[in-house]
C-alpha cells in the first residue's frame, strides 16, 4: 500500500513538473490560453499530494515559486513594452490626423 502511494506520489510530482514546463513555454512564445487550465491543474495535483514532507515535493514547490514569479516578472515586462509601443502609435498616428 505504501509503495503505491508512492509510485502514486511520484507519478503526479512528474505530471506537476511537466504541467510547469507547459506553462513557461506557453509564456515565453506569448500564448497566455491555456495557461489558466493548466495551473488549475497543476494546483489541484499539488493539494491532493499526500506526503507533503516528501523533499522533492518540497524542491518541486519551490522550483514553482521560483519560476511563477520569473514568468510574472516576465509578463509585466512584455506588458509595459506593449503599452509604450501603444503609446508610440498613438502619438504617431496623432501626428498623422493633425
Amino acid at each position: 500500500m505504501l509503495e503505491q502511494q508512492y509510485l502514486k506520489d511520484n507519478s503526479e510530482l512528474n505530471e506537476i513538473e511537466n504541467l510547469s514546463k507547459q506553462i513557461s513555454d506557453l509564456i515565453n512564445l506569448g500564448d497566455y490560453s491555456l495557461i489558466e487550465d493548466l495551473d488549475r491543474t497543476r494546483l489541484e495535483l499539488i493539494k491532493n499530494f499526500t506526503d507533503k514532507d516528501n523533499k522533492s515535493f518540497q524542491n518541486l514547490v519551490k522550483k514553482i515559486s521560483l519560476k511563477n514569479t520569473e514568468n510574472i516578472s516576465q509578463i509585466e515586462s512584455k506588458l509595459i513594452s506593449l503599452k509604450d509601443e501603444k503609446s508610440k502609435f498613438i502619438k504617431r498616428f496623432k501626428a498623422y490626423n493633425y
